[in-house]
């Protein structure tokens, strides 16, 4: 008969023995588009065929519109309802395109912040519109039902609101810099939650998803970006594992290691995953292995067009 000491041994080696066969995470990721109804069309063929393969979720990092096209309710309403239709959970963190320039002359010349508030009532406020709640995402302040974080088979996930033109830091606005500096507090305390999470639960690895290009290779950074850059490495001297981080704005697909440690050194454990983005109609499978001598794996992959001419 087993000691009750032996038994919590074994139990732990059981646990260890599961934690080191559990198998890869894979989930598709995606963002900027579409920017016109052509691209609407694309985009539903590329969500049919991904949800086709049952991924546990998918992530859109923002930019449902194009920066020229009006900022209207009902744009924001058919994406949503896109998503809403979406057989798999689904995970969106705001662009500018649908909010922070909305301004613009071409986009209807219309206020950010009220534009912020419509988005975050369309699509965060009926939870049936992104259907996580499977997967049990904490949203640690409930002004910014964007920001959150959530754990998938030992990998924890973190969503925050981070967008292009530079975060929308407008020195000359004074509600627009309430605003900017509000959300960089929101988005400072989430991360601070998630890694002390990501420590608590010995997560693998930490996936991090936002809509902005930080532009790590910028000599004089853009002061938009100075408080998110400095949260990234203070995630990266809480949390000692891999990290991936997935943004779009730029459109430009690319993979690697931007960021260097004091002496210039790539810091190998920090990967950036930038989504391609319209023109192109596309999205990427990542695959999070933390048993692999690669942690994350990337593939590209376009919508078919037969599907979108009615063809088997």
């Amino acid at each position: 008969m087993l000691s009750f000491r032996r038994f919590q041994v074994f139990v732990g080696f059981l646990l260890v023995a599961v934690a080191a066969q559990a198998e890869p995470v894979r989930f598709f990721a995606l963002g900027d588009a579409p920017y016109s109804d052509g691209e609407m069309v694309y985009l539903r063929t590329l969500l049919q065929e991904a949800s086709a393969q049952s991924p546990p979720f998918i992530i859109h990092i923002g930019d449902i519109k194009g920066g020229s096209q009006p900022c209207s309710d009902a744009r924001i309403q058919g994406v949503a309802d896109l998503f809403r239709a979406q057989p798999v959970p689904f995970f969106y963190t705001p662009g500018d395109n649908e909010w922070a320039d909305c301004h613009r002359r071409r986009a209807g010349a219309r206020d950010p912040l009220e534009r912020l508030a419509v988005l975050r009532q369309i699509v965060f406020s009926d939870a049936a519109v992104l259907h996580t709640g499977a997967l049990r995402p904490v949203v640690p302040d409930p002004a910014y039902p964007e920001n959150l974080y959530f754990s998938h088979d030992g990998v924890l996930f973190v969503l925050i609101h981070v967008v292009g033109s530079n975060n929308n830091l407008k020195p000359k606005n004074g509600a627009a810099m309430a605003e900017f500096k509000a959300r960089a507090a929101a988005n400072r305390a989430l991360l601070e939650r998630a890694s002390a999470a990501a420590n608590a639960t010995q997560a693998r690895a930490l996936v991090l998803a936002f809509h902005a290009n930080p532009l790590f290779e910028e000599r004089g950074p853009r002061p938009g970006f100075v408080a998110v850059k400095q949260d990234l490495r203070r995630l990266l001297a809480d949390y000692s594992g891999s990290v991936l981080l997935i943004h779009g704005d730029t459109h430009r697909f690319r993979f690697d290691h931007p960021l260097v440690d004091a002496d210039g050194n790539r810091i190998t454990r920090f990967n950036r995953l930038e989504v391609p983005g319209s023109p192109f109609v596309a999205g990427v499978w990542v695959t999070v292995d933390a048993d692999a001598a690669q942690v994350f794996d990337v593939q590209v992959v376009y919508p078919n067009a037969l599907l979108n001419l009615g063809e088997d």
